[in-house]
């Protein structure tokens, strides 16, 4: 529409002729021309441009193309794969040794955005996302299928396709009008396949691929099939929904197979059981290699730990996980209150109802419902920016034959809360605090990421992050994580004080000019284990290049170099050295 009507006059450009009519209309008579016609000829004019720009506001068309390609290697001919920052394990297959193209995947990514205006009130957008870039997530609220066809080496005879398949898929859906309830007033609600998110301990979408950005991984927002309403009372301002949950998911491969077992995909919630077996070396994982000899490894987090049992990043073993429910229906509510001397200080309440992973029984894994509640506050004293939460994740599921009681309640040992606070000194920004995540806090949110390990719980201690601004285009960035095991839940498997992570990280961003830029980083976490000498190391050390051709064309490059020392403590299979290549061409329109 705007092509057909770029050569047209606009309804400012109308004006300025009937201005210059008006102001030259003596000298147009005197030259014999008919003032009243060219009138309502312009009248006219403008009416049909005025139509004209009315259609091209009532429907607007943009989106956004992202062309991708992602390459894996090892290095070592004795190396079963590595796992990459995701958490995922790739190039374990023989022949990918020292080579990227041994291992490679190329992914195209459309994002069509239409948004109409249906009335005076009433607006609708539309996602339509198409190509196989979803297809090769899997499921974009959970590290489950598989990044690379060499993928479980563990078990090569059990290798897991990668979905590269080109489908499309209405990624959201959204009819937005305001309307009055009796009690509330005005509402404004959202119906049909919408974002929702609350705060990374409540209610955010996990980042599932480090590697490229995009929209739909990035911003935190979990698409769901339901109806949202925001409104006030009084001074406190409320969002509330309710919906089906994990719309979108792609859970077979290209060859049709399904990926995994029901319930290995979707958003999760709750806990039954510790995900380590008696801390981070504990009880080993048995699995055959691929001579068919059986091994053993220790309990090394990847990904999130907030899943099934048997199911994650790995779908073959080995895979742990703390018995989370697939969250099949959700529900609910947010409350915001500006309180000026304690600044604004926020409540949520969330329901959620999915299968039982052990229905007929009477363990803690017999729940079919996770309630998640939590408060926060965000305030400042003085100069100092200081935020504090704590949330609470409790499951449900039958009743017993007493009506106050149900099976499988989990409601001690997991909560979470953080304490923290933040200051500026000119170009130096530097934020702290302490945090306890509980053995068995399970909230379907996105707290943080420790190396591989992403949402990290049964964990206690202190963490500090810095920024600085040099000029001149150079960006400093440090933080530094020190936890040990919260020791509340070993009876159950779960970690010590002698279980710990010191996680370290580190970046440099340097713009070359004003359209490039020079990202270097990196990653170090060292585990320590119970009742081992050593302590196993992981680290990533990242080389990155961005170009931006004009402010809706980008170029991105990565190189990561993929190290992890086992020091012989079984925690991983081996020592493993490796890199990933990642390639990213967005165009946005």
């Amino acid at each position: 529409m705007r092509r057909d009507i770029a050569g047209l006059a606009t309804r400012e450009e109308v004006q300025q002729i009937r201005n210059l009519v008006q102001e030259f209309q003596n000298e147009l008579t005197t030259l014999g021309v008919e003032v009243d016609a060219v009138r309502r000829r312009l009248d006219a004019l403008e009416g049909r441009v005025g139509l004209l720009e009315d259609e091209v506001k009532r429907v607007r068309i943009g989106g956004a193309v992202n062309l991708m390609a992602r390459g894996n290697h090892r290095q070592g001919s004795g190396v079963r794969g590595i796992v990459d920052r995701d958490g995922f394990r790739v190039t374990g297959g023989r022949g990918s040794e020292g080579s990227l193209l041994a291992d490679t995947r190329v992914l195209h990514d459309l994002d069509l955005n239409i948004k109409a205006r249906l009335s005076e009130t009433a607006t609708a957008e539309a996602v339509l996302n198409f190509g196989n870039y979803l297809p090769f997530l899997n499921s974009i609220t959970s590290h489950t299928g598989a990044r690379s066809t060499r993928g479980n080496s563990l078990n090569p005879a059990l290798n897991q396709f990668v979905n590269q398949s080109q489908e499309q898929t209405i990624y959201k859906l959204a009819l937005e009008a305001p309307i009055r309830l009796p009690g509330l007033g005005g509402v404004a609600l959202t119906v049909g396949r919408i974002p929702v998110q609350f705060t990374p301990y409540t209610l955010r979408l996990i980042d599932v691929d480090t590697y490229f950005y995009n929209d739909k991984t990035d911003l935190g927002d979990i698409p769901v099939d339901g109806a949202k309403g925001t409104f006030k009372l009084g001074p406190v301002g409320v969002t509330a929904f309710a919906a089906k949950a994990d719309p979108i998911k792609h859970v077979s491969d290209s060859n049709g197979n399904i990926i995994g077992t029901t319930g290995s995909y979707g958003l999760y919630a709750g806990a039954s059981s510790s995900p380590f077996n008696g801390g981070f070396r504990g009880n080993s994982v048995t699995f055959r290699d691929e001579n068919n000899v059986l091994n053993t490894t220790g309990n090394r987090p990847r990904g999130s730990l907030i899943r099934p049992i048997g199911t994650g990043p790995e779908p073959i073993l080995p895979a742990t996980g703390n018995g989370a429910m697939p969250v099949e229906n959700i529900a609910g509510v947010r409350a915001t209150f500006g309180t000026g001397f304690l600044g604004t200080v926020g409540a949520t309440y969330i329901a959620m109802g999915g299968p039982s992973q052990a229905p007929g029984t009477f363990t803690n894994a017999d729940f079919n419902r996770v309630y998640v509640y939590g408060a926060d506050i965000n305030t400042a004293i003085g100069p100092f920016g200081v935020n504090a939460s704590y949330t609470k994740s409790d499951t449900a599921g039958r009743k017993t034959s007493d009506p106050t009681e149900t099976t499988s309640r989990v409601d001690e040992d997991n909560e979470a809360y953080e304490l923290g606070g933040n200051i500026s000194f000119g170009p130096l920004a530097i934020a702290g605090g302490y945090r306890y995540i509980g053995p068995f806090f399970a909230a379907p949110g996105y707290w943080e990421k420790l190396g591989e390990w992403t949402n990290p719980i049964d964990i206690q201690g202190p963490f500090v992050k810095a920024s600085y601004a040099l000029g001149g285009g150079i960006a400093l960035t440090a933080e530094g994580h020190f936890y040990e095991g919260t020791g509340d839940a070993v009876g159950a498997g779960g970690l010590s004080g002698d279980d710990g992570i010191t996680h370290y990280k580190a970046g440099l961003k340097y713009g070359l000019t004003s359209a490039s830029t020079v990202d270097l980083g990196v990653e170090y976490s060292k585990y320590d284990l119970r009742n081992r000498g050593e302590s196993p190391t992981s680290i990533f050390y990242n080389i990155g290049y961005g170009f931006s051709f004009n402010p809706t064309t980008s170029l991105k490059l990565l190189y990561q170099i993929v190290d992890y020392r086992d020091k012989g403590t079984g925690f991983d299979t081996q020592n493993s050295r490796g890199g990933v290549a990642a390639a990213q061409f967005q165009v946005k329109f």
